[in-house]
């Protein structure tokens, strides 16, 4: 976890650009507080439209644990998910879609990966697929 952690970009382009928010976290690090028998952190990044998306990552000790968590988070934003809608993204996955952002969910082995968009509808086309896709290499490199 801490090779992810120091790994991560300060900056990711989408279809804009974000940029690592070290204040909204002490240190910009945050620790989810719901992550039973394992160990996450939770970093933030802001655009310049001040559009936030927050990434948790998470290990466990066995991948049972990873799938338990996942299906509480995904229990969690049920009515709004599409389930494994993308072939090429690990399964199982759920991208969801609300009023207010938009979440992508994923276990991977004893790992857990939350990608939640938190923006104004309309303001920017919706970057939550991508930004899953650069966290998922950055899980991928940091594993090898």
């Amino acid at each position: 976890m801490q090779v992810l952690l120091d790994d991560l970009p300060n900056e990711i382009i989408t279809n804009t650009q974000w940029r690592r928010d070290l204040s909204r976290f002490d240190d910009g690090v945050g620790t989810p507080r719901n992550i039973q028998d394992g160990r996450g952190f939770r970093v933030a990044y802001i655009d310049q439209m001040a559009n936030n998306f927050q990434m948790t990552f998470a290990q466990f000790d066995a991948a049972e644990a990873a799938m338990a968590h996942y299906l509480r988070m995904k229990d969690i934003r049920e009515g709004i998910e599409e389930e494994n809608s993308i072939e090429d993204f690990p399964q199982p996955h759920v991208l969801g879609r609300g009023l207010y952002g938009s979440v992508a969910l994923f276990a991977v082995d004893e790992f857990f990966l939350e990608v939640l968009v938190e923006r104004a509808p309309g303001t920017s086309a919706n970057p939550t697929e991508s930004i899953a896709r650069k966290a998922l290499a950055m899980l991928e490199a940091a594993r090898s």
